[in-house]
């Protein structure tokens, strides 16, 4: 009876301990399934079987991509920006997210704009260079090599390794400075939720966060799929909220929040 009851405990203690793979069993199945239903062009249902899986397993580079390439599918430019540019959040370094949103940047009517100087795209372009943990590593590295210098320039003999590992610390410590700054950009953009898509096929933005009510409020015309930076809102009871956005270096004007998907 004793030995019985050893077993059943242990049978117990592994269903137990192997209960959350089978949550993952089971949002892997949801994936598959997603799969097989995007493959019998069921683009909606792939839709929806993706986003259950984003839901039950977190979200993942792969799941928004696959999101994306199904609402491309339905004809819902807006909302496959969406997804590929969340994919690019979580893996900047993922190339057939990014190939697929210029693709689908090319079909839209509204042109990327140019969002600021030189310093700033350049920025952009380190942070997006690799994944924040990645970069951490990259400074933790050049940090151990900074260390090395500093060992060779204290205990070196030879004058010339002196001034080498001196100057050689001067530029990997600089370096490293660079590299942590980056890994904190890259993380905090992960996080933030600073950018938005236009999602109606036309968007009618106005100089104050209500309906333009004549020809003087109203500001410029965006329209699907167009990526645009939020710089403030405001919630009335009659109006509703509103978003304050920024297009390009300097064009900013409000936009209902209904009508923006956050990335």
């Amino acid at each position: 009876m004793k030995r019985i009851n050893r077993i059943l405990g242990l049978l117990l203690l592994t269903l137990v301990v192997f209960s959350p793979a089978r949550g993952f069993a089971a949002a892997l199945s949801l994936t598959e399934r997603g799969d097989s239903a995007y493959e019998a062009d069921n683009f909606v249902l792939a839709e929806q079987l993706y986003i259950s899986a984003l839901e039950k397993h977190g979200t993942s580079p792969s799941l928004y991509y696959n999101i994306g390439n199904a609402y491309y599918r339905q004809g819902n430019l807006g909302m496959a920006v969406v997804n590929y540019e969340r994919a690019l959040k979580l893996d900047p370094t993922d190339e057939d997210a990014r190939a697929n949103l210029e693709f689908v940047q090319g079909k839209l009517a509204d042109k990327q704009f140019d969002d600021g100087s030189i310093m700033t795209r350049l920025s952009d372009r380190a942070v997006s260079a690799f994944k924040a943990d990645t970069w951490a590593v990259i400074a933790v590295v050049l940090f151990a090599v900074f260390i090395g210098c500093i060992a060779v320039y204290l205990f070196a003999n030879a004058v010339v390794l002196r001034k080498i590992s001196f100057f050689g610390g001067i530029i990997v410590f600089v370096t490293t400075f660079i590299a942590i700054i980056i890994s904190f950009a890259a993380a905090n953009r992960v996080t933030s939720s600073d950018y938005g898509i236009i999602l109606p096929p036309a968007a009618q933005l106005a100089t104050t966060p209500r309906v333009a009510r004549s020809q003087s409020e109203q500001a410029f015309l965006l329209h699907e799929g167009t990526k645009v930076m939020i710089v403030d809102s405001i919630s009335t009871s009659a109006e509703g909220k509103w978003y304050e956005v920024r297009v390009g270096a300097r064009e900013r004007a409000w936009i209902k929040a209904d009508e923006i998907e956050k990335i």
